[in-house]
């Protein structure tokens, strides 16, 4: 079943402070020459210098939004870490940091964080999980007054119950505006926004994008770290694009558009072009592009093929189309205790080889529904069933979870290689395919980016007895060119293989890219 959905408009006038941002009265931060590197310790007493961010400059005016886009793990959160003063112990700065014209040290920094300069935070478990989520957000406000803070809440499109919730109750659209909330909430002039938006709804998405935005406008400066291109464009006005650690482009919002042909760099156009709505094509050799000139290199792609291609009969026949084999979930529902129904009598099944596309507003149980049918809930009504059978309670799971927010898929007190062995340990091939590098594997999940631990949990779950692989927002942290990679990956293992594909996102234009069918899950039940 497919549906035509209508993506909302989203009207927002830019604030034009912004177009004096060399002017040094306008500038509110400034980074100079930055570099960090890493030392890592091994055996005896041998260690190791990895540089992670080289040279990098870059101006926030006040009244302006500057997004910073880019590969995944080049260093866009380090830069946000660097200026907030919180890198860890082992990291090596160099370089200066300048707030209203002023190089901070670290005392002053301390001083600023939290009252001059707010984050809102990349992963979801910063939220304290012993504190409702009202609380968390009263804290940062000197008032403290429960009123203003419902009000805030009630803008981001939450409901009113969220203020006594906590955050283990809540679907990872919805943590993640309540941390928007707590910048709101604070006085910062200036607020570095890390991936604010994966896991919302088209209609959650522009309520908090131009929240954002409204930061700007009320004179404050904001860095916009996100991998949503369109999002940026909607209300940035200067994007810095990252890669390899250095600012390879600073390019103004007009040069997105048709081919990328105003763009400079090979890499800006690559991630353009990367988009499901536009070629959806992954390059390779990404780390190469940093320092290359834009006249002299020419990506090699690989198109990746969508359901919007006329399939003939085979392909429909390999696809399993018309095959009794499938993964069926009957007349689910699903209620904590005796409280209110998240859903009931849902009905939903993936055939071998079939790649279902599941889309649907935040909060209405699409993640419930995931774990539910891999395993990790009862159903409190219905049943799931492979091949009109019951799952086996023992043994390897047959259903495989991607989970939305890797770092909780993993144990923080285990390095890589051993997360990787305790199921199963992948060919190379798939690791190469996944862009792994093997390096990676002595690190700790903590020194790896949310896009390059997603990696890892992918090619955990895609071990040889897997046979239906749900990927719950899986790729909504990962950069443009990396998304397209990878989803190519699961195409072809899924086609070569016959496993069954759930995947669930806000990404209209990626699910019409890479789905056979797509379902709402609000019509359901």
């Amino acid at each position: 079943m497919h549906h035509t959905v209508q993506k909302p408009e989203l009207n927002i006038n830019k604030n034009c402070a912004f177009d004096s941002v060399n002017e040094e009265e306008n500038v509110l931060m400034e980074v100079r020459n930055l570099s960090i590197s890493f030392t890592q310790y091994m055996k005896g007493l041998r260690h190791s210098t990895m540089q992670v961010i080289d040279n990098v400059n870059l101006t926030i005016g006040k009244g302006e939004v500057v997004a910073v886009i880019g590969a995944s793990g080049s260093g866009k959160s380090l830069l946000a870490s660097a200026i907030l003063g919180i890198l860890p112990k082992n990291a090596n700065l160099t370089g200066s940091i300048y707030y209203e014209g002023k190089a901070l040290n670290a005392e002053e920094t301390a001083r600023l964080r939290g009252k001059s300069m707010a984050l809102i935070p990349q992963s979801i478990n910063s939220l304290d999980p012993l504190m409702k989520t009202g609380r968390q957000v009263q804290t940062v406000d000197k008032e403290r007054k429960r009123a203003k803070i419902n009000k805030i809440l009630s803008k981001l499109r939450l409901p009113p119950e969220t203020e006594i919730k906590y955050p283990f109750q809540l679907s990872g659209g919805m943590a993640r505006r309540v941390l928007t909330a707590t910048a709101m909430a604070s006085e910062a002039q200036l607020v570095i926004a890390d991936e604010p938006t994966p896991g919302l709804d088209e209609e959650s998405l522009k309520e908090t994008i131009g929240h954002i935005r409204q930061f700007a406008d009320d004179g404050r400066g904001v860095m916009l770290i996100t991998h949503d291109i369109d999002a940026a464009l909607k209300i940035a006005d200067r994007i810095a694009v990252f890669n390899a650690g250095t600012v390879v482009e600073v390019a103004q919002t007009n040069g997105f558009s048709g081919k990328g042909e105003k763009l400079k760099h090979p890499y800006t156009r690559a991630l353009w072009n990367a988009l499901p709505q536009n070629s959806f094509i992954p390059i390779e050799n990404i780390q190469s592009m940093a320092n290359s000139r834009s006249d002299k290199l020419a990506p090699i792609s690989v198109q990746v093929t969508g359901p919007g291609e006329k399939e003939t009969d085979k392909n429909k026949m390999h696809r399993g189309v018309g095959s009794s084999y499938k993964l069926e979930a009957n007349d689910v529902g699903f209620r904590y205790g005796k409280g209110p129904w998240i859903f009931r009598n849902v009905d939903i099944n993936v055939r071998p080889g079939e790649v279902v596309g599941l889309f649907g507003p935040s909060g209405l149980g699409k993640t419930t529904l995931a774990r539910i049918i891999a395993g990790y809930e009862k159903p409190t009504d219905g049943s799931i069933k492979i091949d009109n059978k019951p799952i086996p309670l023992r043994g390897y799971h047959p259903v495989q979870l991607v989970w939305q927010n890797p770092e909780k898929a993993v144990n923080p007190r285990w390095r890589l290689e051993k997360t990787l062995r305790e199921g199963w340990w992948p060919d190379d091939h798939i690791l190469a395919d996944l862009k792994i590098d093997k390096s990676w594997l002595k690190r700790w999940p903590n020194e790896l980016s949310g896009g390059e631990l997603q990696r890892f949990c992918l090619a955990r779950a895609l071990g040889p007895d897997t046979r239906y692989l749900i990927a719950d927002e899986m790729t909504t942290m990962l950069d443009a060119v990396t998304q397209a990679q990878i989803w190519d990956v699961i195409l072809k293992t899924s086609e070569e293989r016959q496993i069954g594909v759930l995947a669930i996102s806000h990404d209209l234009p990626l699910l019409k890219r890479i789905s056979n069918r797509m379902i709402d899950f609000s019509e359901l039940g």
